[in-house]
């Protein structure tokens, strides 16, 4: 009789635990905000479309202009065309919300942001004035130069070159293992090409 009440009074206490933990998440929604509200809709067909668009996405109505649509890579709905903004475009002195991707909170993001992102590609296009082909040749050898030369200096066959281990003789053996493997016996063939006479 008691092992009913007992196993009542447990699953009791973890259901109320169960309800605490999710109570603390927060509310499953905000006022005002919904995520269907965000999804990018068809593209805008005439003006008053475009409008409420630029007003969907926080712009101003002159600012907004929708992808175009025969952009299969980038085209979707009516989100906003940005252009490109990468990492090292934005000031790295601002308070920005997110230091690390250089945004603020509710900023509105280029549609490709993930790839221009500072551990990503990211450029100022100031890079393309300092490019030449030799200095693209010189920085090419100054790492595949001192590659050569150290594995030159490692690899060389001088005596005295620097080596991972001291050279030895190859080891000596009194009878001719090579000649006599599989099945023959290797004192039927013994090295006889050095002594030790002292005659």
């Amino acid at each position: 009789m008691l092992a009913p009440r007992l196993h009542k009074a447990i699953n009791a206490s973890r259901s109320l635990y169960l309800a605490r933990i999710l109570s603390m998440r927060g509310p499953l929604s905000f006022d005002g905000w919904y995520p269907r509200d965000h999804k990018p809709s068809a593209p805008p067909t005439n003006e008053e479309e475009r409008r409420a668009a630029a007003v969907k996405y926080g712009l101003r109505p002159e600012d907004y202009k929708s992808m175009d649509a025969d952009d299969v890579v980038k085209f979707a709905g009516d989100y906003p065309d940005l252009g490109v903004i990468t990492f090292d475009h934005k000031d790295p002195y601002e308070a920005w919300t997110d230091r690390q991707n250089r945004r603020n909170w509710g900023e509105l993001v280029p549609i490709d942001m993930m790839r221009y992102r500072g551990d990503r590609l990211t450029f100022t296009g100031l890079e393309a004035e300092d490019y030449t082909t030799w200095g693209s040749i010189v920085m090419c050898l100054r790492l595949l130069v001192p590659m050569a030369l150290i594995a030159w200096y490692f690899c060389n066959d001088h005596p005295n070159a620097l080596r991972w281990r001291n050279p030895v003789m190859p080891k000596q053996y009194p009878y001719d293992f090579y000649r006599s493997y599989p099945f023959d016996d290797p004192r039927k063939y013994p090295i006889v090409n050095y002594s030790f006479d002292l005659e």
